[in-house]
């Protein structure tokens, strides 16, 4: 991960050093939908023009942004909706969307690595292994903080996404249902994208 002239943590890879959606430049300030998450939201495995973020946005003829990065957790959503936050306290979104990732995720620094790398419960790693397991608890009181700094630092209505297999407490959650693969064999597919789409555009409808 690395830093983007604009504050934001941004992917470091040979082929995308930036958002998967159109330049921060190009998009309306007055007419503008928001999304932060991980890989589901980000749209791995999918056409950007079949990911969910850019159907519900097509829908309701706004612009959007999509922060989401694959693999990240709650430390790169916080840090990067703090830079939106203060970027356009004066232009809030018409509608935030996250994408809650599992609490156990963070940023690392690994010797002879340069810049932060996403870790997580599949790192090999000992001292993450042992941190994972000691800071269970601090990793699900930080995700409860950061819920409620989302709600104070935008005032526009804030949608919570899970994927299926995460578990959540929330009644409100709109659900990301794996009803097909992606071209990864992996991630939800196109038919996924179109399904949790329409129930978000019920719920913005039916609000």
């Amino acid at each position: 991960m690395i830093i983007d002239d604009h504050g934001f943590l941004i992917p470091n890879l040979d082929t995308r050093k930036s958002f998967r959606c159109k330049p921060l430049s190009k998009i309306d300030p007055d007419n503008y939908i928001l999304f932060a998450g991980t890989s589901h939201t980000e749209g791995v495995g999918v056409d950007i023009d079949d990911s969910y973020p850019f159907l519900v946005a097509k829908h309701f003829n706004y612009d959007y942004f999509n922060l989401s990065i694959g693999g990240t957790g709650n430390d790169v959503i916080e840090h990067n909706l703090l830079v939106w936050s203060y970027l356009f306290r004066d232009h809030q979104p018409k509608y935030l969307f996250i994408e809650w990732p599992p609490n156990e995720r963070y940023l690392a620094k690994y010797p002879g690595y340069e810049n932060f790398i996403p870790s997580g419960n599949w790192s090999e790693d000992s001292n993450a292994v042992d941190l994972l397991i000691k800071g269970k608890h601090v990793f699900a009181n930080k995700a409860k903080m950061l819920y409620n700094l989302t709600r104070t630092l935008f005032k526009c209505p804030v949608f919570d996404i899970r994927y299926t297999s995460l578990l959540t407490d929330n009644s409100d959650t709109i659900w990301l249902e794996k009803l097909d693969k992606g071209s990864d064999n992996e991630h939800p597919g196109p038919k996924s994208h179109k399904d949790v789409s329409e129930k978000i555009i019920e719920r913005i409808m039916t609000r």
